[in-house]
């Protein structure tokens, strides 16, 4: 038992340097300004993913069907701010982590905090291969395999000249929604 305690401290305290260590990496060694708890980036990105989405804005956000730790609270928080005068301009996505899932789930959890919010599902190798563009960490669960270890940061995304600007990474520790809300309106 004593054993296990010790396996789970090393586990722990190892991710959470890892997750520190992405944060420094990004603040560090990309052209970036941290700035009102977000990191200002304005940089394109790949994100194919997000083609069947017409808004202008995205607000996204990585995490798993079912988290309760993490997802739920942030995903309740951003149903407040999504008010009717973004809804047009704006969608907020919800990236499945966890391909374990059905593909349908992602929109069924997603909608259960807002009827407009929107969920995808992307398989293991559609993960891996936009992971970089987005500094994403996330890890099997110690205890149970349906859970995972993850970043917890929402991206700002705009549209222009047809392709996707990652404006901004905003912290979630707490979420500055008055600074979100008007980022996204400094964008239209």
């Amino acid at each position: 038992m004593q054993a296990n305690k010790k396996v789970l401290l090393t586990i722990t305290l190892f991710t959470s340097f890892m997750l520190f260590f992405l944060f420094l990496q990004n603040i560090l060694f990309s052209s970036t300004t941290l700035e009102n708890s977000k990191i200002v980036l304005n940089k394109e990105v790949d994100a194919t993913f997000l083609n069947a989405i017409k808004e202008k804005n995205v607000v996204l956000f990585f995490g798993y069907v079912g988290c309760v730790d993490v997802c739920t609270p942030l995903l309740q928080e951003l149903s407040t701010f999504y008010t009717q005068d973004l809804q047009d301009s704006t969608a907020v996505v919800f990236v499945n982590l966890l391909p374990a899932v059905t593909s349908d789930q992602p929109q069924l959890f997603a909608s259960s905090f807002h009827q407009k919010f929107k969920g995808l599902y992307l398989s293991k190798k559609e993960l891996y291969d936009i992971d970089r563009n987005f500094s994403l960490f996330y890890t099997a669960g110690l205890l149970d395999a349906n859970e995972l270890s993850h970043s917890d940061s929402i991206y700002l995304l705009t549209k222009s000249e047809g392709k996707r600007v990652l404006k901004s990474i905003y912290t979630t520790h707490p979420l500055n929604i008055t600074q979100l809300t008007q980022d996204i309106k400094n964008t239209l």
